[in-house]
């Protein structure tokens, strides 16, 4: 009966011993640890690897404090061949199980970039790059890949007008062809098949949708304006007038290399076939890189008789129905405007 009882009391003993070390391993886990002494450090899961590597790496790195706990950690929670693959950032302390879960829920990191509208491949590529995003040469070479395009446009020579402007999450260190084929891939979500039905109901292939969309983005900044542009373009094609627009000058010159940021009358007579001036119709393709707002105002444009627009100087256009109205508009807005404005600069150079 001694023998028993002291079988007994050894059993509760163990019992109350294994306890209070899982207990102790559970308080463990859950109080936040930070190893490293550096302000952040990045650890990459590879795809495939056992919970017991990734925890042994984890620990190395000292973004937990024992591999044991992570993986029974990840045993408590039911979450073992569950970790997501990827590059993860650290910067503050975590708990083992705080750990865990940020790496079963994928919580990869990542970091946001803009890319505005309007903008040529190669000033897109300018832009990244100076956002530290690749490099101007290599952006430049991936942005010529015209099989992310083909399926839809076949006289695609680059992906100009196709690198959708908008903002993106991308992983560190992303390479061109990825980001390339990130920026193809939405605008290719955004020219859906409603957008490509209607494309085809109005008689426009993607390009020339996409072409028209990208001299009515360059033309003005002022969302309410895009459908009214759209529909000046519009009139102007039905009559068979020339769109006579500045921006695919400018495009034209930029592609020659003899753009310097002015534009003068005599460029108005260049050879080019973006030279909306001199050509009538549709340039033979995108200048830049439009939004879906110049996408729907291609497709959707505002109903109007107007034939001629001319900027105010302000950030908003004078719209006309009649060269005689174009002109008055164009003498109040641009030849007085600029004949105040340089005598108000003469007078405040001579005072």
């Amino acid at each position: 009966m001694r023998v028993v009882k002291v079988l007994v009391v050894a059993g509760l003993l163990s019992a109350l011993a294994v306890g209070v070390a899982a207990y102790r391993a559970y308080e463990s886990a859950n109080t936040p640890y930070k190893g490293y002494s550096e302000d952040e450090i990045f650890f990459t899961v590879d795809r495939g690897a056992a919970g017991s590597q990734i925890g042994r790496a984890l620990e190395e790195r000292g973004v937990i404090r024992d591999h044991r706990l992570f993986v029974a950690a990840l045993h408590f929670r039911d979450q073992t061949g569950k970790l997501q693959a990827g590059e993860y950032r650290f910067a503050a302390p975590l708990s083992t199980f705080d750990v865990a879960k940020r790496l079963v829920r994928g919580d990869i990191y990542t970091f946001g970039v803009t890319v505005p509208e309007g903008l040529t491949r190669v000033e897109t590529a300018e832009h990244l790059a100076r956002l530290g995003v690749g490099d101007t040469a290599a952006l430049e070479r991936a942005f010529r890949n015209t099989s992310l395009i083909a399926e839809l446009d076949i006289e695609a020579t680059d992906l100009e007008g196709y690198l959708f402007p908008t903002t993106y999450r991308f992983t560190r260190n992303p390479t061109p062809d990825e980001i390339a084929r990130t920026m193809v891939a939405q605008f290719l979500a955004i020219f859906d098949e409603s957008k490509r039905a209607k494309s085809k109901e109005l008689g426009l292939t993607a390009r020339e949708v996409v072409t028209l969309a990208s001299v009515i983005e360059k033309e003005t900044g002022t969302p309410g304006e895009r459908p009214l542009i759209g529909s000046v373009f519009w009139n102007r094609l039905k009559r068979g007038m020339p769109l006579g627009s500045d921006p695919t000058i400018i495009y034209a010159l930029k592609l020659q290399g003899k753009y310097d940021g002015n534009l003068r009358r005599v460029d108005l007579e260049l050879e080019s076939p973006y030279n909306t001036y001199r050509v009538a119709g549709i340039p033979p393709g995108p200048i830049a890189s439009p939004g879906e707002a110049a996408i729907d105002a291609v497709l959707e444009p505002a109903e109007s008789s107007y034939l001629y627009f001319v900027s105010k100087n302000d950030g908003t256009h004078h719209f006309s129905k009649t060269f005689r109205e174009h002109a008055n508009a164009v003498r109040k807005y641009q030849v007085e405007y600029f004949r105040r404005k340089r005598r108000r600069d003469h007078g405040a150079g001579s005072s």
